[in-house]
């Protein structure tokens, strides 16, 4: 398969390119400029790979620990039914 950008792969794709790239290398019959090409756009794709997984890792942590609302200002009153005021 030729190489592709890892800027367009998704996480699933790229993996399953570096097992495309793993079997190449454990050929023997592939020659030395193409195991360079294949090493360099394997290494692009971890690098890739481990980006995903750190966008996503940190994604989930803000899920699991969203930042708490904004204090109101000092001279700004809380937007709530408490403090609703509405005109006669």
């Amino acid at each position: 398969m030729p190489p592709r950008s890892s800027k367009q792969l998704g996480f699933e794709q790229a993996m399953s390119r570096l097992e495309e790239i793993s079997s190449a290398l454990n050929n023997p019959e592939t020659g030395l400029e193409d195991t360079i090409s294949l090493v360099e756009e394997g290494l692009k794709l971890v690098r890739s790979c481990r980006k995903l997984l750190d966008d996503a890792e940190l994604r989930i942590k803000i899920l699991e620990n969203p930042q708490p609302e904004q204090p109101a200002r000092k001279n700004e009153m809380p937007l709530n039914d408490e403090h609703d005021f509405t005109l006669l």
